[in-house]
């Protein structure tokens, strides 16, 4: 994925803007332009690299669509996202939902046996994740490729123009950094040395819960 990001960045730098449609071109209406953040096109230009990036972000899209569907494959053959990330109608109630969120707010790490599942938040954010974001960036990659989209012209279309597939595939690039940014924060209120150690030898040490009284 980094390597899918830093390629990706160096194609948008290299026409730093997004447009709505069919249609798009420097000097065309845009809903998104880097210069209005102080970096100008030129200067843009000069640290993109579109020939290059193209080329490892295409191989490496290649990978990263294998790789998830060897994922999704392994799990639904395991059910394991039945088991661990599908919530269940108790966890979407109004009232577990707002005790959750609530928590989140404080920063305050699950205890006791509910630290040795996914809470509500961690299952639906997963869930958009797998089945929204990632089907998005992939369809929305292959609407922008000229190899795909030849033999299967109706692609572009269905976003309503190449320069719509564009700037979606942007927004989803964007929502999953911070995804992953968010996910890092709660690994360190969790406690980061417990869940590394717990990914590298498979041994996590549930953390106690702390009564009322004290």
């Amino acid at each position: 994925f980094v390597y899918l990001l830093y390629s990706g960045i160096m194609i948008f730098l290299q026409f730093p803007e997004l447009y709505w449609g069919k249609v798009g071109f420097q000097g065309y209406p845009a809903i998104f332009r880097l210069s209005d953040w102080g970096l100008s096109w030129e200067e843009a230009d000069a640290l993109g690299d579109r020939r290059w990036g193209r080329n490892y972000h295409y191989l490496f899209a290649w990978v990263f669509v294998f790789n998830g569907i060897v994922y999704l494959g392994w799990n639904a053959w395991q059910k394991s996202f039945y088991k661990k990330i599908f919530p269940t109608r108790e966890e979407l109630s109004v009232a577990h939902l707002k005790t959750e969120f609530i928590r989140h707010l404080r920063f305050k790490a699950a205890t006791g046996k509910e630290a040795e599942r996914y809470n509500v938040l961690q299952k639906l954010s997963y869930l958009v994740v797998l089945f929204v974001l990632f089907p998005f960036m992939i369809f929305s990659g292959f609407a922008q490729m000229p190899a795909f989209t030849a033999i299967s012209p109706e692609l572009i279309d269905l976003f309503g123009g190449r320069q719509t597939a564009r700037t979606l595939h942007v927004i989803c690039s964007v929502a999953l950094v911070l995804f992953i940014v968010i996910h890092l924060v709660e690994v360190m209120v969790a406690g980061a040395i417990n869940q590394i150690r717990s990914m590298v030898t498979g041994k996590y040490e549930v953390p106690a819960e702390i009564s009322e009284e004290s």
